[in-house]
């Protein structure tokens, strides 16, 4: 394990980083989204899914596709398509106890809705390891990774990007936090494949849990 002594702050996307979502959660939510899309804008399903991922691709996010194009309220969005049930994911011990055993502050960076992310790590019993949430509220609705929002982050909450380190499985969110000094570590999953231009990606991991059992092996 290369050396993060210089580290103290760590910084951790929800989806796909703290919790295994792709097997659990992403899904289901996509379904729910599809089936918001539909009911706002009169529309089929097939048209309503193909639209999420137009707004997803152009926008960042669903979301902010919807409020652009067509002055969304996001509070509707963001409630509706997030109400699903947390017992679907299993907490991990091995997350835990590497929080446990991580010096230094931690905070949450997610373009997850506030309450949807307070509740799951409530779930996972990680919670108490957190000294913040960021959420896509807190960015003004502006999605990772759009620059502006990780200048809103590092101000809100006094981070040094020159000794924090930044856990995302999309690699592309790396990028922004990789200009402005951070360390980067990209949970690839099944993907091996790094982009072409990876020079932003300085550690990786297929997960956060096989991280964490490198570090403290």
């Amino acid at each position: 394990m290369q050396d993060f002594s210089h580290i103290d702050t760590w910084v951790f996307d929800l989806d796909n980083t703290l919790y295994d979502a792709e097997r659990h959660i992403f899904d289901l939510v996509a379904t729910r989204m599809t089936d918001f899309v539909a009911d706002f804008l009169k529309t089929d399903k097939e048209e309503a899914a193909r639209l999420r991922k137009h707004y997803y691709k152009t926008y960042g996010t669903t979301l902010r596709g919807l409020m652009t194009e067509h002055n969304l309220d996001p509070s509707d969005f963001l409630t509706y398509v997030h109400d699903i049930d947390y017992a679907l994911v299993e907490p991990c011990t091995i997350t835990q106890g590497g929080l446990t055993r991580l010096p230094g502050r931690k905070v949450v960076f997610t373009n997850a809705p506030k309450h949807f992310a307070l509740r799951m790590i409530d779930h996972l019993g990680i919670a108490g390891h957190f000294d913040g949430v960021f959420a896509i509220e807190d960015a003004g609705y502006w999605p990772k990774p759009q620059m502006d929002t990780y200048h809103t982050f590092l101000y809100r909450h006094g981070v040094n990007p020159k000794t924090a380190c930044m856990f995302e499985d999309m690699e592309i969110n790396l990028k922004p936090a990789h200009d402005l000094g951070m360390t980067t570590v990209w949970l690839h999953g099944t993907e091996q494949n790094a982009p072409a231009d990876d020079l932003h990606i300085h550690h990786r991991a297929d997960r956060l849990t096989a991280w964490f059992e490198q570090k403290f092996k």
